[in-house]
């Protein structure tokens, strides 16, 4: 190097003599190149990268052995889990393994459908000497990640990944690389302009056939970067691997019980290990099999173990209840076995809903049918639990019946996504229910239906007013009440097989309010629904459910359903409430609205109740352990509240 590139750019007079110093220290130091410290066409054997087990003494590949790990050997003792099935995959490896040229598969499979396990069911056979090829065949994982890991100069990176690629060639074939995530490749070691990646380094031995190489990447993945690169992707030979089906995932559980039970010193019976299979099969639809029935099956196991580390008298088998708990965690899909609790919860579960419901026998007993048999296993897979249209005046309960089935079902009405169809009226707004897709505006934000969903599988979707929705908003609707599925802007899957999906309209409610036969009632709603809403959307509905206006009982069941909700609120201040008889039927009459249903009775009493108790309880009127009576002396005249101290 001459002396002005040494010096670099012109300095102010004023420098600081010791960052010079330290400066042409740094520079000397790269010019030692082969003196031991690893310069930028240095030898690595002087420097201690990684531990010293990680190089055999006297072997031909110290490169390879020290970035990678042998499989065969791994299979020799007994390290490696047993492959289970997968015939049809292992036999093409093979036979891409046996080609002169181009010899290089690629699995390519959803994350967790077995790729990486279906090559060390290679390197077992290889192992056992079950594969025809040359003796002693190693296959060995290559940690790319360390690999570049500590390559700090220019071509650093490039002169360890040819001495590499030299070591693999020189045996002859008797290496086979895998390369898990072979996407990775890609990229990987071009951290600056003119350097070159793996992928451009391992190109000429691929296409030779002298470098053989095992991938593994999802099917995303490898058409964002190794189709993207025709040079590289027609040295390799893609493999699909599909996800197992559920009786071929029991049978790979089958194979690995016993080293399972060996780790956590448990039982694992036949019904449980299908129990773990069939569960996350059903409910747990952001993965795949086997890889997330055998998690389900491994933390139940491990709750087993820890449940005997505290009470060495527990059992040691681990039951279908203990798998059903673990996935009911996973999703929050109460998909444990009944209790009698929960039984008795489920039989009621009519009856809770008509604490918040007035006068709506019909749609109560309709949805609660409906939930019975989702509960009880006796739904159809893949659908929603239930799918309904509310139909039916406004205020006579719709949206509360929904609201209470949340609360009933999973405690809380937040398990309640509701959505304003009246919102969507435009086209462009369908983007707002999945996402925009790729190259519009926002696609960097979820959607607001399949987010919630996805969050929560198990839920209430209500979709209010789903007449005033757009036409392709109905059209996104149909793959939910058909296949429970919605796919999202960035292309995933969101399942509705465990939510309640109810829709609520207006239409026809005039049929309604008139004192009509019910058939004839029936038969206008369907056919004002019939002229807004296509016929094959209709058709996938399970159940349009009729909502008939407030009998005069019924609004004032209503009316005292609201001061109920008044005397907790009070009750939690320690106050008590009276309400009259007089007083509740002066609320009802001057709350009636037909066209309103029950809303103006909520209005009524909040105006004349609650805000009258409100006033008397800043004034300091009504204090904690005082009571409050509601009369109506006269009909027509304002209410009278008289505050005392609570009865004993």
């Amino acid at each position: 190097m001459s002396d002005d590139a040494r010096r670099g750019p012109e300095r102010d007079d004023r420098s600081n003599p010791l960052e010079d110093l330290i400066g042409k220290l740094v520079e000397g130091i790269g010019d030692l190149g082969s003196g031991g410290f690893g310069g930028p066409f240095g030898d690595d054997r002087g420097r201690d990268d990684g531990p010293p087990t990680s190089r055999r003494a006297g072997t031909r590949t110290p490169v390879l052995d020290r970035f990678g790990r042998d499989l065969t050997a791994a299979a020799r003792v007994g390290r490696l889990d047993p492959v289970v099935g997968r015939e049809r995959e292992v036999a093409a490896v093979l036979e891409i393994l046996g080609r002169r040229t181009k010899n290089n598969p690629v699995l390519v499979g959803d994350p967790g459908v077995g790729k990486t396990a279906i090559v060390e069911g290679i390197a077992a056979r290889i192992a056992a000497g079950t594969v025809p090829g040359p003796t002693g065949r190693r296959v060995v994982a290559l940690d790319l990640a360390g690999l570049v890991a500590g390559t700090k100069y220019r071509g650093e990176f490039e002169e360890r990944l040819r001495r590499l690629v030299d070591e693999v060639t020189a045996t002859d074939r008797g290496v086979v690389l895998f390369l898990d995530e072979l996407h990775t490749v890609v990229g990987a070691g071009a951290g600056v302009e003119g350097t070159m990646d793996a992928a451009d380094i391992l190109k000429p031995a691929l296409a030779r056939g002298e470098l053989q190489v095992v991938g593994a990447t999802t099917l995303e993945e490898y058409r964002r970067h190794v189709e993207s690169d025709p040079a590289l992707e027609r040295r390799f030979a893609p493999i699909t691997v599909d996800e197992p089906s559920v009786d071929q995932t029991v049978a790979i559980l089958d194979g690995l019980r016993t080293r399972y039970e060996e780790h956590h010193g448990v039982r694992l019976p036949e019904d449980t290990r299908r129990a773990a299979v069939e569960l996350t099969a059903r409910h747990v639809r952001d993965r795949f099999l086997p890889d997330k029935a055998i998690d389900a099956l491994d933390t139940a196991a491990a709750r087993v173990r820890l449940r005997r580390a505290e009470d060495p008298g527990a059992s040691a088998t681990v039951t279908v209840a203990d798998v059903a708990q673990v996935v009911a965690d996973r999703t929050g899909v109460p998909v444990a076995h009944l209790t009698d609790s929960e039984r008795t919860r489920l039989l009621g579960l009519a009856e809770h809903l008509r604490r918040r419901v007035v006068g709506q026998d019909h749609a109560l007993e309709a949805v609660t049918d409906a939930v019975l048999a989702g509960r009880a296993g006796m739904g159809q897979p893949g659908r929603p639990v239930a799918s309904f249209l509310f139909a039916g005046p406004t205020g006579v309960g719709k949206t509360e019946l929904a609201r209470a089935l949340a609360e009933a079902l999973h405690g809380s009405d937040e398990r309640l996504v509701r959505l304003d169809l009246g919102e969507f009226r435009e086209a462009h707004t369908v983007s707002r229910l999945t996402g925009a897709p790729p190259g519009y505006v926002g696609h960097d934000r979820p959607g607001e239906l399949t987010e919630a969903l996805r969050r929560t599988p198990s839920c209430v979707v209500l979709l209010d007013e789903i007449e005033k929705a757009h036409p392709d908003v109905l059209a996104l609707l149909l793959g939910v009440l058909d296949a429970g599925r919605l796919t999202d802007g960035r292309g995933r899957t969101v399942s509705f097989a465990d939510a309640v999906v109810i829709m609520t309209s207006n239409l026809g409610s005039s049929a309604l309010a008139e004192d009509r036969d019910p058939d004839a009632a029936r038969e206008a709603v369907l056919t004002a629904l019939a002229r807004a809403l296509r016929p094959e959307f209709l058709g996938r509905v399970d159940e349009v459910v009729l909502f008939t206006p407030l009998s005069a009982d019924d609004r004032r069941a209503v009316v005292e359903l609201f001061l109920d909700g008044t005397r907790e609120r009070l009750a939690a201040q320690d106050v008590g409430l009276t309400v009259t008889p007089a007083a509740v039927d002066a609320l009802v009459v001057r709350g009636h609205d037909p066209a309103l249903g029950a809303r103006p009775m909520r209005r009524v009493v909040t105006r004349e109740v609650d805000r009258a108790l409100s006033r008397r309880i800043v004034a300091g009127a009504l204090r904690p352990g005082g009571h409050a009576t509601v009369d109506a002396p006269d009909p027509e005249g304002p209410l009278t509240i008289e505050v005392g101290l609570r009865p004993t």
